[in-house]
Order: structure tokens, then sequence, then C-alpha cells
């Protein structure tokens, strides 16, 4: 599993490193259960179709940008040389 930060108020990273301790694990192991536990819990589709939900609404301003403006970048990709045309 990659690092992960997560920024909290001092108070409650005491909160969480004593509720964590008293379970006889770190903040990180902790976190770490938690998530792999949530992510048991559902199958992919089930996940993935929380995280659409969840972000719903940056996806449908994206696909409006993109139907108004095109893909950003389109242009670079469509008029770079092959791989053997000359520089």
């Amino acid at each position: 599993m990659a690092n992960l930060t997560i920024r909290m108020n001092v108070t409650e990273k005491q909160k969480l490193s004593a509720w964590a301790e008293s379970r006889g694990k770190t903040v990180t192991e902790y976190i770490k259960g938690l998530v792999a536990a949530d992510m048991e819990a559902g199958s992919p589709e089930v996940r993935a179709a929380a995280w659409l939900i969840e972000h719903e609404d940056v996806l449908t301003i994206e696909a409006e940008r993109i139907a108004e403006r095109g893909i950003p970048g389109t242009h670079l990709a469509l008029n770079h040389p092959g791989p053997n045309e000359d520089l």
C-alpha cells in the first residue's frame, strides 16, 4: 500500500492516536485496517458506482467543458509527428 498523508487538527490526531493505541495498533495500522475493511465490504462495481455518485456534479461540469471545447491537449496529439518523421 502506498503512503497516505492525512492532515488533522492536533487534538483530533491525539484522540485518534489514543484510540488506535487502545486497540494495540499505530494510527497507520488502524487506518489501513479501516480502509481494507471498507473495500472488502463492497464489490469493485459498488465502489465505482458510489464514486460516480459522489463526483457526479464535477463529472457533469467536465463533460460539458469537453462537449464545448473538446478534449484538452488533443491538438498536440493530432498534430504530433509520427515516430518515423523528421523533426
